[in-house]
């Protein structure tokens, strides 16, 4: 099956279809024992984690794409990728999804911002007019080799114009072509509700947005299957948990020489052997490698 057909049989298997976030191959690698079914790759945990750079837009298309690359390759797990505004106009966003589709990538979804755009949940931001954006899902769609690559459109509007008009957004979207629709950071329960009431008519897949400590109230995946939404990103959670860690262990070797104090809390050598498939690796070797 090509990516996009294994997402569509990954979107079979549960509902909603739970997306972890990947901030680097190692991760993404680590998506399949832990028994998840996609992979999310997000722009905030590439910008941290490549550049140690804020989600601001400050990645170009190239850099994303790359990125996308060395993290499919790790994981046979379908993978949703986030493609920010396209990086440009619709003949940008026909770039892009080439790109990323090369990359490996299952579905991308692009979003209403103004380039550079900024995390979805900061304030600041802005939105393109709806017409400009529907001729993006347009070229993106004419853009595509596999049909069953998936186009998500986001948008971002909730916080500029408010829900009323991201809504419309989105049926304007889906008329457009978009394969699944995304409203961004909706703040009460009752918004999260009317998104997936109102939208459940254009017959589209919905993305719902589980990032922690964002601006949308934390809900369980059986409460947002309920509402109406087929996809479920944890965008950084991964990158959320390891980073007090990384803290403490720093802190503690800077404080002892050592970390001992904490090893009951670190992975063991030969798990992280396990991980990256080092015995596949000495198998080659044995087979291969001329002595």
């Amino acid at each position: 099956m090509t990516k996009g057909q294994l997402l569509h049989d990954a979107l079979g298997k549960e509902r909603p279809l739970l997306a972890i976030g990947a901030f680097d191959a190692f991760t993404a690698r680590m998506a399949a024992p832990a028994e998840f079914h996609a992979v999310y790759l997000g722009s905030f945990a590439a910008a941290a984690s490549m550049c140690g750079l804020p989600d601001f837009g400050l990645l170009s298309a190239t850099e994303m794409a790359d990125h996308m690359r060395r993290l499919t390759s790790a994981t046979h797990l379908p993978c949703i990728a986030d493609a920010d505004t396209g990086y440009g106009n619709a003949l940008n966003v026909q770039r892009t999804v080439r790109l990323y589709e090369a990359a490996g990538v299952a579905a991308m979804h692009i979003e209403d911002q103004i380039t550079p755009k900024k995390c979805g949940h900061i304030a600041g931001k802005q939105v393109i007019p709806a017409a400009e954006m529907v001729q993006k899902i347009r070229a993106a769609v004419a853009a595509r080799q596999d049909p069953a690559f998936t186009i998500i459109a986001r948008t971002d509007a909730r916080a500029v114009t408010g829900l009323d008009d991201a809504i419309a957004r989105c049926r304007a979207y889906a008329d457009a072509g978009a394969d699944a629709l995304f409203v961004d950071a909706p703040e009460t329960v009752e918004e999260v509700a009317r998104v997936g009431r109102e939208l459940a008519s254009t017959g589209k897949k919905l993305v719902f947005n589980a990032a922690r400590t964002g601006k949308t109230p934390p809900l369980k995946a059986s409460r947002v299957g309920e509402l109406g939404f087929h996809i479920m990103i944890f965008p950084i959670e991964p990158l959320l948990a390891a980073y007090p860690v990384m803290k403490e262990v720093m802190a503690v070797i800077r404080r002892d020489g050592s970390p001992e104090a904490m090893a009951d809390r670190l992975a063991q050598f030969a798990e992280i052997n396990d991980v990256v498939g080092l015995k596949d690796y000495y198998h080659a070797e044995r087979e291969f490698i001329v002595r």
